[in-house]
């Protein structure tokens, strides 16, 4: 007698396989919402204060102990009331770390809150450095931008744009005077959805799918203010946008050269990497990350620069952290490999993402200065 499978049973197997297909649909719904919030949406870098001052007398401070106080290097320090900058570390104890201080703006009290800023600087390039500079009004597709402008005496404009955040323009205050120094006229951009800026009809973040035309207008408008041609200097996110403006822009025969500090080479690999941190199960990535696409207008292979490496004409200074927990070191040496011989790099053992500077503030500017004065003479 043949043994028959009871008809009771496809219909379990099929309920369960819908089940289980609702199940990962749903959660990879809910993984596309927290890509979205994670990556896409315009924020401050940091909103809140973990920090709190336990002393402040004879030029140094004490704070309490985090994995960003106790790191080396010249840093902000941002409180309610009060901006100084912080160095060199004088005693690590178990909770607190005494520093190097350097006050800007108001003065710290025992029980203020504070956090690590790694701009460095606040305000605008005259209350931080004695530097004059204009307000620049940017006028983008989508409505105007503001920005900063500061002259210089070269023809060559140097086009700075910020990294992560909705609030940047301090980003610029740590090189500006070194920028200014060398005679190059400076214009520091806002991105679309950036305080100051017209926000896009999405409000999202699209690591420059979109932002790419705002760096395009600030290069027109640079072009109309009297500039011969431009080097592009942008960090992170900033960077993202510079690349893919790269690609697309009409404008590149006026591109010198550009400078790519801690640059988001696959975007699409540093989401796999945060979703597997958190735990989240690679099949819900995969498609988590292709619902994104459907529903926020994530091009995943377009922010690929590794494998559009060819595309790339202008030469580059590529700078990069040995401790870069966004784009990890070993994907930029493949870029660089990749673009190269366009790329120049030089890697921050002891740098994380967009903290070069802070790290070693003199070889930052050295290099980087040594690099345009080769890429362009000297005045």
């Amino acid at each position: 007698m043949a043994w028959s499978v009871p008809r009771w049973t496809f219909r379990v197997v099929l309920a369960l396989v819908f089940v289980l297909g609702l199940v990962w649909f749903a959660m990879s719904w809910v993984h596309a919402n927290d890509i979205r919030a994670a990556f896409l949406i315009p924020a401050p870098v940091f909103d809140d204060y973990p920090l709190t001052v336990t002393n402040n007398e004879a030029g140094r401070i004490t704070v309490t102990r985090s994995p960003w106080s106790e790191r080396e290097g010249l840093w902000g320090l941002d409180g309610d009331d009060a901006y100084a900058q912080v160095s060199t570390i004088v005693r690590l104890e178990a909770e607190t770390v005494e520093r190097g201080l350097r006050t800007l703006e108001g003065e710290f009290s025992i029980g203020d809150s504070a956090r690590i800023d790694p701009d460095a600087y606040t305000g605008d390039p005259f209350t931080a450095h004695g530097i004059a500079w204009e307000p620049l009004v940017i006028p983008s597709e989508i409505g105007p931008h503001q920005g900063w402008f500061v002259d210089g005496r070269r023809s060559t404009w140097i086009v700075f744009v910020h990294g992560k955040g909705d609030d940047r323009l301090t980003e610029s205050l740590r090189m500006i005077p070194r920028l200014v120094e060398q005679g190059f006229p400076v214009m520091v951009i806002t991105i679309r959805n950036d305080v100051g800026a017209t926000p896009s009809s999405s409000g999202m973040r699209l690591w420059g799918l979109e932002e790419w035309r705002d760096v395009d207008a600030a290069v027109q408008l640079g072009l109309r203010k009297g500039a011969k041609d431009v080097v592009l200097v942008a960090s992170g996110f900033g960077a993202s946008i510079v690349s893919t403006f790269l690609h697309e822009s009409d404008q590149i025969g006026v591109v010198r050269g550009a400078v790519l500090d801690s640059p988001v080479v696959d975007l699409e690999g540093s989401v796999i990497r945060w979703s597997r941190e958190g735990g989240t199960p690679r099949i819900v990535g995969w498609l988590g990350r292709r619902l994104a696409t459907v529903r926020f207008g994530m091009e995943w292979d377009l922010l690929d620069q590794i494998e559009r490496a060819d595309e790339f004409d202008v030469p580059m200074f590529i700078l990069f952290g040995g401790e870069d927990p966004v784009t990890y070191p070993e994907d930029i040496e493949r870029f660089a490999d990749a673009v190269d011989p366009l790329a120049d790099r030089q890697r921050f053992e002891q740098g994380g993402h967009t903290d070069l500077w802070n790290i070693d503030q003199f070889r930052y500017e050295t290099v980087v200065t040594s690099w345009l004065t080769e890429l362009l003479g000297t005045e």
